[in-house]
């Protein structure tokens, strides 16, 4: 098997599976859109060509004063505009994750993780221009626990931006199922899948070309467990990044 690459961090919140998706799962923990509550929500502290009532909601949501709210949006604004978040809240580093991390101190239920897949994969979304826009993922040595796997598909936003689709968005889970030999499990509480990571590639192989109008492919799910009242000390101490 090929040596795994980081992909990019995310900032998610499980939510409940849905009624429609036939999975034995309590919670869906996935960065595909539509299937995901990832932070932050630019455009509710980036995009201008939405109401200023929603960035007040939001502030009210996050538990932010004015002052706290201000510097949440120029930081979002600064890893956007210097190519360390896309447009799908990918971090390009785990240290940026943890600045916007921080100002969830009044909000619980999100959850740090880390993408990585095959150096093969991870050179083909390369040489697509993936990140010609917005910059790959960074190593990191900070200490982190294996979840389990997703199947994900790069769909183009345009201009260098991208979204992940999620194979259960198309209840792709179903066609795996139709192959018993493939012995196809799932994490109950959070949908992952438990098969090893060359497992997850041969399911890949049974779905490709169905569903959303992208290339699937194997991704590990790794979590940062990072306590949100020390990310100012973790930030500080570069050597633990």
């Amino acid at each position: 098997m090929s040596a795994m690459k980081c992909f990019g961090y995310y900032i998610v919140k499980p939510l409940e599976k849905p009624e429609w998706l036939n999975l034995e799962a309590i919670h869906i923990l996935s960065v595909g859109s539509g299937l995901s509550d990832t932070f932050p929500d630019l455009a509710k502290c980036f995009w201008t060509n939405y109401p200023e009532s929603d960035r007040i909601q939001y502030k009210k949501k996050l538990q932010l004063t004015d002052a706290e709210f201000t510097d949440f949006c120029n930081v979002v604004s600064d890893l956007f505009n210097s190519g360390r978040m896309a447009p799908d809240t990918r971090f390009a580093g785990i240290e940026d994750a943890l600045k916007v991390y921080g100002y969830l101190k009044n909000v619980d239920g999100y959850r740090v993780v880390g993408l990585f897949t095959g150096e093969e994969i991870f050179d083909e979304y390369e040489k697509e221009g993936t990140f010609s826009e917005f910059k790959e993922g960074e190593e990191s040595t900070l200490s982190c626990t294996f979840l389990g796997c997703d199947i994900l598909g790069c769909e183009s936003g345009g201009n260098g931006s991208f979204y992940l689709e999620c194979y259960l968005i198309n209840s792709l889970n179903e066609e795996i199922k139709k192959h018993p030999e493939l012995r196809y499990k799932v994490d109950c509480e959070t949908g992952l899948i438990a098969n090893s990571f060359s497992e997850v590639g041969s399911f890949c192989d049974r779905i490709q070309g169905m569903g959303e109008p992208v290339v699937w492919a194997p991704f590990e799910v790794h979590e940062y467990q990072i306590d949100k009242w020390l990310y100012d000390s973790l930030i500080v101490n570069e050597k633990l990044l």
